[in-house]
C-alpha cells in the first residue's frame, strides 16, 4: 500500500498521555516528510516519463538496426548473386572463346591442308607439263632431224 503526501499531511496520531508529543514539532516533521515524498513522486513521474521516452527511442533504434541488418543481408546476397553471375558469364565467355579458337584452328588446318594439296597438284602438273613438253621437243628435234636428212637426201639425189 502506497501512502500519498496528502495522507501524510492529514494523518493524526492518537495521544495516550497529555505530555507525550509536541504537536507543532510533529506537524513540522510530517510536512517535511510530505514535501520529500511529494518531491520523490514528481521525480519518479519525471523519470518514468523519461524512461518511456528512452524506451521509445531504443525501440526506434532497434527497428533501424534491424532494417540496417536486413539491408546489409540483402546487399550481401545481391553481391553474392552478382559475383556468381559474373563468374558464370566469365566461364561462358571463356568457353565461347575456346570454341571459336578451336574452330579457327580447325579452319586454318583445313586451309593449310587444301593449300598443300593444291601445291602438290600444281607441282605434279608442272612436272607433267615439263615432261610432256620435253617429249614434244625431243619429238620435234627428231622430226627436224628426219626432215633435215630427207632434205639432204633430196639435195644429194638432185646432184
Amino acid at each position: 500500500m502506497q501512502i500519498t503526501p496528502l495522507e501524510i499531511r492529514k494523518f493524526t496520531f492518537r495521544r495516550k498521555t497529555f505530555n507525550g508529543i509536541d504537536p507543532d514539532h510533529l506537524d513540522s516533521f510530517l510536512q517535511q516528510i510530505a514535501s520529500q515524498v511529494e518531491e520523490q513522486t514528481r521525480e519518479n513521474t519525471t523519470l518514468a516519463s523519461r524512461v518511456k521516452d528512452l524506451e521509445t527511442h531504443v525501440e526506434r533504434y532497434r527497428k533501424i538496426d534491424q532494417t540496417l541488418n536486413e539491408t546489409l543481408l540483402t546487399a550481401q546476397r545481391a553481391t553474392d548473386e552478382a559475383r556468381a553471375n559474373a563468374q558464370k558469364e566469365a566461364e561462358l565467355i571463356i568457353k565461347d572463346a575456346q570454341v571459336r579458337a578451336d574452330r579457327y584452328e580447325n579452319e586454318s588446318r583445313e586451309r593449310v591442308y587444301r593449300l598443300e594439296s593444291e601445291i602438290r597438284a600444281l607441282i605434279a602438273q608442272k612436272e607433267s607439263f615439263i615432261s610432256r613438253f620435253r617429249s614434244f621437243l625431243i619429238n620435234q628435234i627428231k622430226y627436224l632431224d628426219v626432215m633435215a636428212k630427207n632434205l639432204d637426201d633430196d639435195v644429194d639425189k638432185e646432184k
